[in-house]
């Protein structure tokens, strides 16, 4: 081996690693002069093999025993395609034998999911041997648990509605709820205070018409609640910012909108001062309708037509959703199309309450009109199976439709066919006719009352 010419030391295949170009070089040499040896070994042999192919005879003296050289030749190549022959026939055999043996493997596979389904068929012909019984046998047993889980969801019902009917009548009682009757007059408190009649309005003072709205709106939404039913008008009870009650229209009710929830005390009261910035943010809002006054009606309308006439719809739709409660709850107001029963909200109320539930029907208490609608048994077949108001099943449907509850739902398709069939008056229609009965029944004074300026000389 060389030295190395750069850093001048000997090579060593094991000790020294590879330092630069010429240890690579030193490295390489072994192997290069064995692939030389190899080169030559295998031309050496090529020619002496190219010699005997080619000049037999010449070599034939040589070499003795390779005098036949060609024939030797076919010969080895003969026996080369006869072990190829042997060995291309073992493995077409043996492939033979693998795939008679899967052929095997597969028929006994096929017989015994043969079996498998013979086995299968007996066992589903002995399981469907009597299905169609078992069959109807459970669905009767399903159609009883239905039966009896309907039955005892009724007799729940049943009993909510009778606790329901219960906290209304114990309620109106604690509220001083009465009639009184004097000679062929009938007249009906709450709270110690006379129930004002709308029609006669003109005639109470403002102190009795606020205090008897007041009260019956009290009792109204706390009826409501224990019956679990949504008033078609919203009604706002006094409150720490505004402590009057108030009610909105059936457009503005339970409305998501920004509202304005006080009627206002400007309405009442122009004297006092509002900031600007509230009058305009109230500007727009669905305003509430009064349920109160502090002046005498008649002093009113001429004051302040507007504030008099939102008062009048504002007590129109307490009449309504008086009459309308009643009638969810099976109990007739009369003529349901008439503005003097369903404007009635003492005796209205008082039947809701007390009446229907003390007597059975609240056709005792007055007589029912001949034009008052009765719904069919079909109506009735749709929403609770109940029949006609007149029979003592009204005091049976108290409590039972509401909208608390998923039985007898008022919010269902056949709640809103059930409310349909009410066919009240419009509530507009209920405040115009109340208003022209009252501008009618006002007092005309007998002189003309002139104002400060008339009396001025000039």
């Amino acid at each position: 081996m060389l030295a190395c010419d750069i850093c001048g030391r000997q090579h060593h295949p094991q000790r020294l690693p590879f330092l630069c170009p010429v240890d690579a070089r030193n490295r390489l040499y072994e192997g290069r002069l064995a692939q030389a040896h190899l080169l030559m070994d295998s031309g050496k042999l090529e020619n002496e093999v190219s010699a005997l192919l080619s000049h037999p005879d010449a070599t034939s003296s040589a070499n003795p025993t390779r005098t036949h050289a060609p024939e030797w030749i076919r010969a080895e190549q003969r026996l080369s395609e006869q072990r190829q022959a042997v060995e291309r026939t073992n493995e077409i055999i043996a492939q033979a034998d693998r795939l008679r043996l899967e052929i095997d493997a597969a028929k006994k596979d096929v017989e015994r999911r043969k079996k498998a389904i013979s086995r299968r068929k007996d066992d589903l012909a002995s399981v469907s041997h009597g299905v169609a019984a078992r069959r109807v046998d459970l669905q009767q047993s399903v159609e009883r648990s239905i039966m009896v889980a309907k039955a005892n969801w009724d007799l729940n019902h049943e009993g909510i509605a009778t606790h329901r009917a219960f906290l209304c009548i114990e309620a109106a009682r604690l509220y001083g709820l009465r009639r009184q009757k004097k000679g062929g007059s009938v007249r009906y408190e709450i709270g110690g205070v006379e129930i004002v009649d709308l029609h006669s309005m003109n005639s109470a003072s403002p102190e009795v018409i606020s205090t008897s709205l007041a009260h019956m709106t009290h009792i109204l939404v706390l009826a409501s609640s224990y019956l679990a039913i949504r008033l078609p008008a919203e009604i706002t009870l006094p409150q720490r910012d505004y402590p009057r009650p108030t009610i909105f229209s059936l457009a503005s009710s339970y409305s998501q909108q920004p509202r304005d929830p006080s009627f206002g005390v400007l309405a009442l009261h122009p004297q006092i001062p509002s900031e600007t910035g509230d009058r305009e943010r109230q500007q727009g809002l669905p305003r509430a309708r009064p349920l109160y006054v502090d002046k005498p009606l008649s002093v009113l309308a001429k004051d302040s037509p507007s504030t008099y006439g939102l008062f009048i719809e504002g007590v129109a739709l307490l009449a309504y959703n008086t009459a309308w409660a009643c009638c969810t709850q099976g109990v007739p107001i009369g003529d349901r199309s008439s503005s003097e029963d369903v404007c009635n909200m003492g005796r209205n109320l008082y039947n809701l309450l007390i009446a229907n539930q003390l007597h059975g029907q609240a056709g005792r208490v007055f007589p029912v009109s001949s034009a008052s609608p009765v719904p069919s048994d079909g109506e009735n077949d749709k929403f609770g199976g109940i029949g006609g108001t007149t029979t003592a099943a009204a005091a049976q449907m108290m409590g039972r439709f509401s909208h608390g509850t998923a039985h007898s739902f008022l919010g269902s398709a056949e709640g809103a066919e059930f409310v349909r069939g009410f066919k009240l008056p419009n509530p507009i229609k209920l405040a115009d006719r109340l208003k022209s009965k009252l501008s009618s029944d006002a007092p005309n004074p007998d002189w003309e009352l002139l104002e400060d300026d008339a009396w001025t000389v000039t």
